[in-house]
């Protein structure tokens, strides 16, 4: 007999982050392994993590983690009004967003950014792409 289950990652998680980011900003969002330009910027949501905080009689609390990638592609001089407040910009309105909605409805509760680098390695790509990511936490609770 075949189990059931609810994709709490997929349901739970990345989901309603995506929901979030797209209400928010009219920015693409990606689940991209590999770099791929999709523009001149877009967000890409990466799955980290998936531990298991509290175990409870009927459940557990699972706490997920992400890594929200934001590129953007800004050709010439690498300067403070062109590259690093448009990003930072961007970062800070993700951070209020997150802020603002801790508890999402009934996807998931104490989400929160715990980092945000803004000198991250964007790899073997041009010059003219910035990359700037921050981890999203959030718990959930699984009934079983």
């Amino acid at each position: 007999m075949a189990i059931t289950f609810t994709n709490h990652l997929a349901t739970n998680i990345l989901s309603p982050l995506e929901a979030l980011i797209k209400a928010e900003f009219t920015i693409p969002v990606c689940y991209d392994v590999d770099y791929v330009q999709r523009g001149t910027n877009w967000f890409n949501l990466r799955p980290l993590s998936d531990e298991v905080v509290e175990n409870l009689a009927s459940g557990h609390i699972r706490n997920y983690e992400v890594n929200i990638q934001y590129y953007r592609v800004v050709s010439g001089q690498h300067r403070r009004d062109t590259h690093i407040d448009s990003v930072s910009a961007i970062m800070e309105r993700v951070k209020r967003l997150i802020r603002n909605n801790t508890s999402h409805e009934t996807f998931f509760f104490n989400g929160q950014l715990s980092n945000i680098n803004y000198q991250a390695d964007p790899g073997d790509v041009s010059s003219d792409v910035l990359l700037v990511e921050a981890t999203f936490n959030a718990n959930v609770l699984e009934v079983v």
